[in-house]
């Protein structure tokens, strides 16, 4: 089973590698109307993009498609909100927004750096929200970006093993790359502390 699955990655890698152009301009229409829907398994879209593409294009796929196709399900659902539950949601937008006020960025920020929540109910979270395009561009950049380097990264890894190279577990979780995270949430949140003081 794990040579008929190593042999099909083979080939279609060949098959990419012979069409790179069009490959790249392919994926990156599919990968882009994946996280416009804001679809489950977004992450098997993360890794095979630096799997077939490598890191670097692999993250700029997936960083600008998850940023402007998020951004597309946020202006949609937001019309829809205005249009069918104005009154509904305005109650729980007004509330929410006097919590968030002073620190709207950073929570904005925090949100899309919680793993596990699906990207769906965060899009759908933020349609309720009263923020500007900007703030939710920069917010959602700033926050997809650690995730999404570390997932091209180990998808670029995968792509070693086709090429039959030594694959190692300590080259994908560096101590590094973890203390970036962890100081960008600190970060965050001292900022947020801060702010209410």
């Amino acid at each position: 089973m794990i040579d008929l699955i190593l042999n099909f990655l083979i080939q279609f890698d060949l098959l990419i590698k012979n069409n790179f152009e069009l490959s790249l301009i392919l994926y990156f229409l599919f990968s882009l109307l994946y996280f416009t829907f804001s679809l489950p398994g977004s992450l098997i879209i993360i890794l095979t993009s630096s799997f077939f593409f490598g890191f670097v294009i692999g993250y700029i796929i997936n960083i600008t498609n998850i940023v402007l196709g998020s951004l597309c399900f946020f202006l949609f659902f937001q019309n829809i909100f205005k249009k069918y539950f104005n009154k509904q949601i305005e109650k729980f937008s007004i509330k929410l927004n006097k919590i968030i006020k002073k620190s709207s960025f950073e929570y904005l920020v925090l949100l899309r750096l919680v793993f596990g929540v699906p990207l769906f109910v965060q899009n759908l979270f933020l349609s309720t929200l009263n923020i500007s395009k900007t703030k939710f561009i920069i917010s959602s950049f700033i926050g997809f970006t650690p995730y999404f380097l570390f997932f091209s990264f180990i998808g670029n890894q995968f792509s070693d093993l086709i090429e039959v190279k030594e694959f190692q577990l300590s080259n994908i979780l560096s101590f590094e790359l973890i203390l970036i995270f962890l100081l960008l949430i600190i970060f965050l949140l001292l900022r947020i502390f801060f702010k209410f003081k």
